[in-house]
């Protein structure tokens, strides 16, 4: 039979290895979530030629599934719009559609950010006064953002293995243009060829932490 004093001592290290475990699991919790930076809202607006060997979309589902990739990318109330010749009726296939992007998306509260701003801030006043628009003071203010890993897959953005060359395409003609950082790149489209595998983009963007009466994103909304 053990001693006491052997019992105590195997409790004590028990004890220990817990402990350990949990400042472990504490230190990983706080390294996967990053502290909050200070961010601004900015509107952008910019255009490229969608160009595909292999998957052609229409007007509707092209539009449809560029919003979710730049939602999950941070934007808010992304409006996107594919401005085509062929785009006239909304279920036509194009072939090379030249879409316009307008996103809403956070940027870090830097002093450069505020000036690219406020570049035209006096112009946009007086265009406000003569609509009747008092403008919102909330809508300039800095806000906590923070950087979240999101990853272009299947997943959220339902994404098949005939998008990759739309991925390709944002990651290599919108992406530099957005908040983001990217953390892994395994997008490799086979000229004239559906990739067989599906596009592996994993990318840190800038997201707007939710108010504090406000649920979080994953959340259902309360009635």
């Amino acid at each position: 039979m053990r001693s006491e004093g052997s019992l105590l001592r195997s409790v004590i290290v028990a004890l220990l290895c817990a402990l350990s475990a949990l400042l472990v699991a504490a230190r990983a919790a706080q390294e996967a979530a990053p502290e909050p930076v200070q961010a601004i809202w900015k509107d952008q607006e910019f255009a490229f030629f969608f160009q595909t060997q292999t998957t052609f979309y229409s007007c509707s589902s092209l539009e449809a599934k560029l919003e979710r990739i730049l939602k999950l990318l941070g934007a808010t109330a992304a409006r996107v719009r594919v401005r085509s010749v062929d785009c006239q009726s909304p279920g036509r296939i194009v072939r090379m559609p030249r879409i316009i992007i307008n996103v809403h998306a956070p940027v870090e509260a830097t002093p450069e950010a505020y000036a690219e701003r406020d570049k035209n801030k006096s112009t946009r006043e007086l265009a406000a006064r003569v609509r009747g628009d008092k403008g919102d003071p909330e809508a300039l203010a800095a806000f906590p953002a923070q950087w979240k890993r999101v990853s272009l897959s299947r997943g959220k953005a339902n994404l098949e293995p005939g998008d990759c060359e739309l991925i390709d395409e944002l990651r290599r003609k919108v992406l530099p243009k957005l908040s983001v950082r990217l953390v892994k790149d395994n997008t490799h489209c086979t000229p004239h060829q559906v990739t067989l595998g599906q596009p592996q983009l994993e990318i840190e963007a800038l997201v707007a932490l939710p108010k504090p009466d406000e649920p979080k994103p994953d959340e259902p909304k309360k009635d």
